[in-house]
């Protein structure tokens, strides 16, 4: 049901939709926002728990947005509050918003939730830094059928707003667990999985790699790769060739290809 109608700048909704922007205020109240309708209609299929949407009908690209907002107020138990154009471009980060913004609850997963088999693989990312890059990560772990997404000493977190949109929403379909470096590498080595790095020493190409157990693929900073710890814990490196004058991808793309090829591999 629509509450309210919220038409100035200096609403209190705004001001704090605009710090939810910030690790720091995510962190303090323990809310995130999303944006755009792909990415609110994911996370409300995963069951995230969307406390309250705000739109902006003069904002709506399509009649699908029209017809969302309708059967979210039919059918859904969500408070709806419906803002000026001038107030939910001040909230919003987009350019072109499309007149839908959600504040969501963080699901918090631990490792007793994960369910794993002997073709599961997990993605382990240490000290990721940019949200593009994240969220680009997130979108083929998902299409690749990674189970679980391990992150250790990242600058950025999940709910970062470009990460989401990065990921196309896709973030709220893997489960995602921030852990001490120690707690996930012991939890990988209990658990019976193949811990695989990339790097240019590696003697052996990605894809001559024997994947027929479970297997963590663990993948490093954009600017600085693995840390000496970590490739102290895994259990074999790989190398993607270059075949060009550039000496690495982006960790995005080297993830995807890693990811696909130990998915190849296991289904076939």
């Amino acid at each position: 049901m629509e509450e309210s109608y919220i038409e100035s700048l200096n609403n209190s909704h705004v001001k704090n939709l605009v710090k939810l922007r910030e690790r720091k205020h995510r962190n303090r109240q323990e809310r995130f926002i999303i944006e755009g309708y792909r990415e609110i209609k994911h996370s409300i299929e995963a069951n995230f728990q969307i406390e309250t949407l705000y739109f902006c009908p003069e904002l709506f690209p399509s009649d699908v947005h029209v017809e969302y907002i309708s059967n979210i107020k039919t059918q859904r138990d969500i408070p709806l509050i419906r803002m000026h154009p001038s107030a939910f471009k001040k909230a919003s980060l987009r350019e072109g918003p499309d007149g839908i913004i959600a504040v969501s609850k963080p699901n918090h997963y631990s490792l007793n939730q994960l369910k794993t088999n002997k073709t599961s693989i997990i993605l382990v990312l240490e000290g990721i830094e940019k949200p593009g890059n994240l969220g680009a990560i997130i979108r083929s772990a998902e299409g690749a059928g990674v189970d679980a997404l391990f992150m250790i000493d990242c600058a950025i977190d999940c709910y970062n707003p470009n990460a989401i949109r990065s990921s196309q929403g896709l973030v709220f379909r893997i489960p995602i667990i921030d852990l001490k470096h120690d707690v996930a590498f012991q939890w990988l080595s209990d658990s019976g999985y193949q811990v695989i790095a990339t790097s240019p020493n590696a003697k052996i190409h990605y894809n001559e790699q024997d994947y027929s157990s479970k297997n963590a693929l663990v993948m490093g900073s954009e600017s600085d790769g693995l840390t000496p710890l970590t490739l102290s814990r895994v259990d074999q490196t790989v190398q993607i060739p270059m075949y060009g004058k550039a000496d690495s991808l982006n960790v995005s793309v080297a993830t995807a290809i890693c990811l696909y090829e130990i998915k190849n591999k296991i289904i076939n």
